[in-house]
């Protein structure tokens, strides 16, 4: 009957099903985390990540063909201020971190590029304490917004989450980072003209 086959079944694959479990947690490798990495890790901060895309919206605008020249408002301030913001955090770093601003002149491209512009990628470079270690990992996020019109150079374009909330991960990096000697060298990029084509 059903009872008793049922209950030969059970009697039976029990052990099977047991022993297969068995088999499975004797194959797993338990991983244990990097005491370093998990105080990296600890140490990021949700308030600094979020005053940081509250900074960076507040130029209202960071199109790449916004202004280059005006202290408060456009890309050109946005880049000065990410600059400055690497430059605080290279202080801890007792000169293994060095930051700047990379620009060169992108010619009119006739199709969102309409008049030659000045672009400027914000580098940090955290060199590496290992001088035999020659790997270089790089990170980069877009520091430039963009309004649904991608030539509106003028209107508001916060770009809160693209890419804002990338350039607070790249200025939070950089803030842990720089204090921790790393073998490798680690290179953070804010670049400009990514929402232009790809530029940066």
């Amino acid at each position: 009957n059903l009872g008793s086959n049922l209950k030969i079944m059970y009697r039976v694959l029990l052990p099977v099903v047991g022993s297969l479990f068995s088999v499975v947690a004797a194959g797993q490798t338990v991983i244990r985390p990097d005491p370093g990495v998990a105080a990296l890790v600890a140490a990021v901060s949700a308030d600094s990540l979020a005053a940081d895309v509250h900074a960076l919206v507040d130029f209202g605008t960071r199109h790449t063909l916004s202004s280059a020249t005006n202290p408060h408002r456009g890309i050109g301030a946005a880049r000065c201020w990410v600059l400055a913001k690497f430059q605080s955090y290279a202080v801890a770093s007792h000169g293994r971190m060095t930051a700047r601003i990379d620009t060169w002149l992108q010619p009119a491209d006739g199709r969102r590029i309409n008049r030659a512009v000045e672009m400027g990628n914000v580098e940090a470079v955290i060199h590496g304490a290992d001088p035999g270690d020659d790997r270089v990992f790089i990170v980069t996020a877009h520091l430039d917004s963009r309004r649904l019109d991608v030539m509106d150079s003028t209107g508001v374009a916060p770009g809160a989450n693209d890419d804002a909330s990338g350039v607070a991960a790249l200025l939070e990096m950089a803030r842990i980072l720089a204090a921790y000697p790393m073998k490798a060298t680690v290179m953070l990029v804010a670049v400009t003209g990514e929402e232009q084509g790809l530029y940066g």
